[in-house]
């Protein structure tokens, strides 16, 4: 094969540099709209700026035509370089540039209802870092309105509590949540509270956000149990706090759901009494609001086992009831020994299992203490007719005194049902014996 001569190199130079112009253009609004990043002024400037450098390298082509091909080795040396380098930048330098300097340097697409949010322009990247609802905190402070519960990483025990309207996520440590992985974006997604409800907006990240394994566009809605992913981390979400109404006739609906919640009795408290494991036998009363189940002893519910995780599970009452939630332990948790995925209620007589620990729920009625018998005092006899002679009050008096020596004294009070305690397996204990 023959060694080309350099109109045939000027040719592939030029031909190839308009090709570049239009790959790179191409290249920019695929990455755009695929990876979201960008704004629409942005995109827009970076493939005007490859189209015209294209249309630049047209010049290059006609001159090689007319010039080069027809007047070759008799050219001047300085017009040859002007139009080779003319051929470089226009062709290949600019372009490539472009699309390097688009892929490093933009940030990820706001959304057209983000930026009207926070009174900016939908082309323009906009920031909630100076939000105020970042420092807002609805339910008062430090009162939790929803939580996220690790799924990947070491600190799968930690639950993440969400207390203001506003609350980001991503990379920066400048997020109220930062994530340290490669996949998740700077700022990478937030959460908004709003009269009850929790709304996720995906901040245009570059490997986006999943609700429960579907892919969030814009916005959407959360409930209680629903599964994020961030990158490569996983998080369960719960909800504390209970929606409000809202609408035009929010108040009146207000006003009505308080009264009737004011008019209906409250839950009955209900106590966990231990059946099985450590501590065998022992009670805990479920007075809080929120109480929490684990292995440390800072938790309400401490069960000191090492099938217990640090912190198993939480208990939520409400007025319609106890609810319990598995918080992602190591064992699970059980309910009548059914899975608990989601939090499902827990009433009276249910058998609750963390781990290896049985755990009974019982009502907290007051047992009746048990009477001395120096306070029972004498036992009242009946009253008895006054008869008018001796003669006939004669037979009812004996009547009245044999009466008196065959009633029995009263026996002391004592629980009329009492707690039965279970003695695993394994241990040491004569057996099961039952505890008042």
């Amino acid at each position: 094969m023959g060694r080309l001569d350099f109109p045939t190199w000027y040719g592939v130079g030029s031909y190839g540099g308009l090709a570049c112009c239009m790959l790179a253009a191409g290249a920019v609004a695929a990455y755009a709209l695929l990876r979201h990043r960008g704004t629409p002024r942005q995109l827009a400037r970076t493939v005007l700026v490859c189209l015209v450098a294209g249309c630049l390298s047209l010049v290059t082509i006609w001159w090689g035509q007319n010039r080069l091909d027809l007047y070759g080795p008799s050219l001047a040396n300085g017009e040859v370089t002007f139009w080779l380098a003319w051929t470089a930048l226009a062709g290949w330098f600019l372009p490539l540039g472009m699309l390097a300097g688009y892929v490093t340097l933009t940030g990820p697409q706001i959304p057209e209802g983000l930026a009207a949010a926070h009174g900016a322009p939908s082309d323009r990247h906009v920031s909630a870092l100076d939000d105020p609802a970042r420092r807002r905190e609805p339910l008062g402070a430090g009162r939790p309105w929803g939580a996220l519960v690790p799924l990947e990483g070491e600190d799968t025990a930690a639950t993440i509590a969400l207390t203001r309207e506003l609350t980001l996520l991503g990379r920066e440590y400048d997020n109220d949540i930062v994530i340290d992985d490669d996949r998740t974006s700077r700022h990478h997604a937030e959460l908004r509270w709003e009269h009850g409800h929790v709304q996720l907006v995906d901040r245009g990240s570059m490997n986006g956000t999943l609700l429960n394994q579907q892919t969030v566009r814009r916005t959407a809605p959360l409930k209680s149990g629903d599964i994020l992913e961030l990158g490569a981390q996983r998080y369960r979400f719960e909800l504390i706090a209970a929606p409000n109404a809202t609408g035009a006739d929010g108040e009146t609906r207000k006003m009505r759901r308080a009264t009737q919640m004011a008019s209906a009795p409250p839950s009955p408290s209900l106590v966990l009494v231990a059946l099985a494991g450590v501590p065998a036998g022992a009670r805990w009363e479920l007075a809080q609001d929120v109480t929490s189940i684990g292995r440390d002893e800072e938790r309400q519910v401490c069960l000191p086992h090492d099938s217990v995780s640090r912190l198993h599970a939480q208990i939520v009452r409400q007025r319609s009831g106890y609810y319990v939630a598995d918080l992602n332990s190591s064992n699970g948790t059980f309910v009548n020994e059914e899975p608990v995925t989601a939090p499902r209620p827990l009433r009276a007589g249910d058998v609750l299992r963390c781990g290896e620990i049985v755990l009974r729920c019982e009502p907290s009625v007051p047992q009746p203490e048990p009477a001395s018998p120096l306070q029972l005092g004498p036992v009242e006899s009946p009253v008895w007719p006054v008869l008018g002679t001796e003669e006939e009050a004669a037979p009812l008096a004996r009547r009245r005194h044999d009466l008196a020596v065959q009633t029995p004294a009263p026996a002391p009070l004592l629980p009329h049902q009492p707690t039965v305690v279970i003695v695993p397996s394994g241990t040491n204990s004569d057996a099961a014996h039952d505890a008042p």
